[in-house]
This record gives C-alpha cells, sequence and structure tokens, in this order.
C-alpha cells in the first residue's frame, strides 16, 4: 500500500506529509524558544539596581568572545546558504555536487560546536568571581583549585549503612592511603585497606553485615514484642567505623560536599568526618575586575575588597577610574537635567573596574613574591566602557583571600547567576538541535543514495524538510547572538 502525499503535495495545502509535520514541529520549537527568550526579557527588566544581583552586559561578560559569536553567525548562515544549494543539486539531480554542499553544511556545523566549546571551556576553567561578605565582588582567576579546602587527614569516620564516603574520591596523590579499622563492628576491627579496590571490596562486605546484623536485631524486637516481653531491648547495631592511617593523607575537599569545617575536622553532607589538621583555609586569587555595584558609594573606600587586595595603588587605580567616568556622566547629563540617574550611579559603568595588583619588583608591587605570579597580558581594559587599552602590565601579584571572608566563589557557570543560567540553558539547548539537524542531514548524505536512485524527488524533499529545521537553527542563533552577547 502506498502512502499518499508522501512525495507529491496536496491540491488544497500543496504540502506534502513530512512538510506539514516539520511545521508543526517547529511551531512546538517557537513555544520552547519563544518562552526561554521571554523568560530572560522578564528576568532582565525586574532586575532593581543595587538591589539585587546586577545583571551583567553581555559584551562585558564576553569580551574577547563577542568576536567568536559573530564568527558562529557566519558560518550558521553560511551553511543554510549551503542547504539550499544542495537542495538545489538535488532538483537539477547533480548527486556530487549535492554532496559537496552537504558536506560542507555539517562541516560548518562541527566548527560552530568547536567554537561553542572554546567559549565554555574558557568560562569553567579560566574565568572565576568571588562574592565577599559585604557584596564586593573580585573578577578573575582561582588558581591551581584553590577554591578547595587543604586537610592533612589522619582519622576517617563514616556509616556503613550509606554508600561509599565522598572523602575517598578527595583523597591526594595516585597512592590509597593505608588504613586499619580502630572502631566499629567487632568482626571488622582489626582489618587493613591499603588500595581502592580493597576498599570497597571491604566496604561491600561491612555493608553487607550491618545489615544482616539489623535484619536480626529487627527480628528479635519483633520477636519480644509478639511474646508480650514488658521491656523488649531495643534494636541496637553498631554501623559507623574509624579507619586510622598509617600516615597522614591529603585532602582536597569540594567545598559542595562540606557541610562545615574546622582546624581539626572536615564533616561531609553524607555524614563522613575526616580528622586531622587544617592545611590551608585560603584561596589564591589572581584579580582582574572589581565590582562594586551592590556596595553603598558612601563605604565603597572602605569596603572589605580592599583590605583583600592590600594594594594601595590598585585602589587608587579603580577610584581614578571611577572619577573619570563620573566626569564623563556629569558632561552628558549637564544637558539632560544636570542629575545623574541612580541607575548610573549604582550601575556597571561606574562601580565596575579593572584593577591589576602588581607583583613583588613591579610597580605597586609589595610584599613576598608570590610562586603563582604570572604574566597577564591583556591588551584592553575588560570593562563596561571598555576600548582603553591597558597594554602589556607585567606580572600579577596572587592575593591569598581568606575563606570566611567569602559569601560566594565559583566559576563562570550556570551556578554564577540567573544570566548565566539562561545563557547557558540557551546556548546548549541550541547546540543540541544544532547537532540533531547536522546528523540528520549527514545521514541523508551519508545513506541517501539509495533512495536518490529509486525516486530523487523523494529525497530532494527530505532534504527540504531537514532545510527548514536548520534554516530555524540559524533563525534561533540570529536571536541568541545579539541577546546574550551584546545588549
Amino acid at each position: 500500500m502506498e502512502i499518499p502525499y508522501e512525495v507529491t503535495p496536496r491540491r488544497d495545502t500543496g504540502l506534502y506529509n513530512a512538510k506539514l509535520g516539520v511545521w508543526l514541529f517547529l511551531a512546538s520549537e517557537v513555544m520552547l524558544f519563544g518562552g526561554l527568550f521571554s523568560a530572560y526579557v522578564f528576568l532582565r527588566l525586574g532586575v532593581q539596581e543595587g538591589v539585587d544581583n546586577p545583571w551583567p552586559w553581555g559584551v562585558s561578560v564576553h569580551k574577547d568572545f563577542v568576536w567568536l559569536g559573530a564568527i558562529n553567525t557566519i558560518v550558521l548562515i553560511a551553511s543554510s546558504v549551503g542547504v539550499v544549494f544542495a537542495w538545489v543539486a538535488l532538483k537539477e539531480r547533480n548527486w556530487r555536487r549535492y554532496q559537496i554542499y552537504m558536506y560542507s553544511v555539517v562541516a560548518c556545523a562541527v566548527i560552530f560546536m568547536c567554537i561553542k566549546s572554546v567559549e565554555y571551556y574558557s568560562k569553567l576553567t579560566q574565568h572565576h568571581g568571588i562574592k565577599l561578605v559585604d557584596n564586593s565582588v573580585m573578577e578573575g582567576k582561582i588558581l591551581d583549585k584553590t577554591d578547595r579546602i587543604r586537610f592533612s587527614g589522619e582519622k576517617l569516620t563514616f556509616s556503613l549503612q550509606g554508600a561509599v564516603p565522598a572523602a575517598i574520591r578527595d583523597f591526594d596523590g595516585e597512592n590509597f592511603p593505608k588504613f586499619k579499622v580502630t572502631e566499629g563492628p567487632e568482626e571488622l576491627v582489626g582489618a587493613e585497606i591499603s588500595s581502592m579496590s580493597q576498599f570497597k571490596s571491604w566496604f561491600s562486605d561491612g555493608r553487607r553485615l550491618v545489615t544482616n546484623q539489623l535484619t536480626e536485631e529487627r527480628r528479635r524486637f519483633r520477636g519480644e514484642m509478639a511474646a508480650g516481653t514488658e521491656n523488649p531491648k531495643p534494636v541496637s547495631v553498631v554501623s559507623s567505623v574509624t579507619l586510622t592511617a598509617a600516615e597522614p593523607f591529603g585532602v582536597t575537599g569540594n567545598p559542595r560536599k562540606i557541610m562545615a569545617h574546622s582546624e581539626s575536622a572536615i564533616n561531609y553532607r553524607d555524614g563522613v568526618k575526616v580528622e586531622g589538621k587544617l592545611v590551608s583555609d585560603e584561596v589564591q586569587f589572581e584579580v582582574h575586575e572589581v565590582d562594586l555595584q551592590l556596595v553603598l558609594p558612601t563605604k565603597q573606600r572602605e569596603s572589605v575588597v580592599w583590605s583583600v587586595i592590600n594594594d594601595e595603588p590598585a585602589k587608587k587605580q579603580f577610584f581614578d577610574a571611577q572619577h573619570k567616568k563620573y566626569e564623563e556622566l556629569l558632561e552628558y547629563y549637564k544637558d539632560h537635567g544636570g542629575v545623574i540617574p541612580e541607575s548610573q550611579l549604582r550601575g556597571r559603568f561606574l562601580n565596575v573596574q579593572y584593577v591589576h595588583v602588581a607583583a613583588e619588583g613591579h610597580e605597586g608591587g609589595h610584599g613576598k613574591e608570590d610562586k603563582h605570579a604570572d604574566v597577564h597580558t591583556s591588551e584592553t581594559n575588560p570593562t563596561a566602557g571598555g576600548g582603553e587599552h591597558e597594554g602589556a602590565h607585567g606580572p600579577s601579584r596572587i592575593l591569598s583571600v581568606p575563606r570566611d571572608q567569602i559569601k560566594f566563589m565559583g566559576n563562570h557557570g550556570p551556578r554564577y547567576g540567573t544570566y548565566y543560567a539562561i545563557y547557558f540553558t540557551m546556548t546548549a539547548l541550541h547546540g543540541l538541535h544544532v547537532v540533531g539537524g547536522a546528523l540528520v542531514l549527514l545521514f541523508f548524505v551519508v545513506f541517501g543514495k539509495k533512495l536518490y536512485l529509486k525516486n530523487p524527488e523523494h529525497l530532494a524533499n527530505r532534504v527540504e524538510v531537514g532545510g527548514l529545521f536548520w534554516h530555524f537553527v540559524d533563525l534561533i542563533w540570529i536571536f541568541l547572538f545579539p541577546i546574550m552577547y551584546l545588549l
């Protein structure tokens, strides 16, 4: 039985089945991305300057990556043109030319995703921010995973009723520490563990032992209750164990997995406790920008950020740049009522400035030379104003930021703020559409020869449908790029 209107269009609508189907699918896609774009607009318009976390400007966030976004725009437009030429080649029954154009479209998709991966890598590994207790913010880079808690452990205490302790994955070094079970169920005390595989086997056996003991205790308790015992013994099973290390072992704890820590212990969220000695509780940070949007203008000179930076030339550099921009605002609003709006006084233009803390032996440097000091040679001022050339300013001094002065820290990933959450959601969802569309078009060119020889018009219709989806993907990016990268 032949399916009607699979190749030839209906007389009343002028559409064949696949084309009608893809238009219905694209309608649902419009609702999906329309909802995301609407959420972005309402969240941005709802931000109150100086009260809510400030909404960053796309140009300020992406800086040197704006031109990569522009290249991706050109790449996708070129790929859309390529799809049209591939479809025309099929209409002209030129298989070879169709292959060339379609492979070029897939190549454009690969280039697009490679550029996006470079951008994602930079945001997730090279750009970080630290919000201090007074809501001042330092933008820059956290070095050597120093956002983690460095600890020298001696004992490890956990329950055998839970999962494998999270602390195990935070151990430093390639060699697993040598442990001896010093507390816990009698059957387990005295056991020695010297490798990860041995620990997992021992943990599995210990959990099975505790489970069996707990089953027996419950059975005993129910039996005593059924027999009418006046005061039945409560269910009691020793499930906690303590492992003592032969020598101190290093732990680099992920703050997200840790509930609390002190000079002598780390308490993980899964109930694991590591006893020992705190090695370091400071974050090594290379500062590039200072953001005082959430600090009152009258309190900015006494902000916590300046005690952390502890560099008068850097502080002077910030306020000199701020004063210069304030003069620009005065000049601009002189002809517009003479009053600078509150949104400008509390906004990014005045309160986010580039800052360089010079290392020992360079202008503005002081203190001991840090072994992590590195040359940071940004050629442009990454502030909102932009355009001012800083030039190569020499090595930066690495700051030691006390953890008790930190309210929040992290890379420029989805957790960093509402803007970043929406940015990663929308661009990643769009990236999935690029990958899916490219795979479909690649299927048509790799496995489409058989259908082409049987019915070339059928394949041309399929390529046209795939091209409609590809044009939609291109259109979404044309909206995404200016909204996320430029505004």
